[in-house]
């Protein structure tokens, strides 16, 4: 049974094709960061729409919550490669 108030899990494809979007697109990534230079003069709410209607128009469909997960991940993913990435270079010297 599908609960009306379950979030909808994301799959691996998702979450890569996330991530390989935001690192090869290079129209989105202008386009974010434009959107970035508006963040003082936009209140929280409307900069997460417009970030949502951006994804959006890269064929990039997604909620509120399903954007802080993807966010999040990409976050541990890259602290995970810096640390692994600093213990390379700790073992190299």
């Amino acid at each position: 049974m599908k609960w009306p108030w379950k979030k909808k899990k994301l799959s691996f494809d998702e979450a890569a094709r996330f991530n390989w979007e935001l690192d090869t697109n290079a129209e989105l990534r202008r386009k974010l960061d434009e959107l970035a230079e508006q963040y003082a003069t936009l209140g929280e709410k409307e900069y997460r729409r417009k970030l949502l209607l951006l994804f959006r128009e890269n064929d990039l469909v997604m909620d509120s919550s399903q954007l802080d997960m993807l966010l999040l991940l990409r976050h541990k993913t890259d602290q995970m490669l810096l640390r692994q990435e600093a213990h390379h270079d700790e073992e190299a010297t």
